[in-house]
């Protein structure tokens, strides 16, 4: 099952730091649009967001959990399968299955 969702190194940690920096950057666009700030790198970041909004909004109610603790939480999977109750397995494959998602959504593959 691991090489159903295979990816390039380069495309898989690109994705990653996207999801990541997901949290972060949510936060830092609400504030640049108080400030009403629109430059294309700003739209740029929307338009990234959007994108990963779009595979979230995709996935099961099992993997948004998954997500979050993965992404937003930041938990590794030693951590995620102590408090969390997420297998090795499972927190691999909807990890790489949520980057693999978010590479297409990105037209990266």
């Amino acid at each position: 099952m691991g090489k159903k969702y295979k990816l390039p190194l380069h495309i898989k940690k690109y994705i990653q730091t996207e999801l990541y920096d997901y949290k972060k950057n949510k936060k830092l666009i609400v504030m640049l649009e108080k400030e009403n700030v629109s430059t294309r790198t700003f739209l740029l970041a929307i338009q990234r967001l959007n994108k990963i909004d779009k595979v979230y909004n995709n996935l099961s109610t099992e993997e948004k959990e998954a997500f979050e603790k993965i992404f937003i939480d930041k938990h590794n999977q030693i951590y995620a399968e102590m408090h969390d109750n997420i297998t090795k397995d499972m927190y691999y494959n909807i990890k790489n299955k949520i980057i693999y998602l978010t590479a297409i959504e990105f037209d990266l593959i």
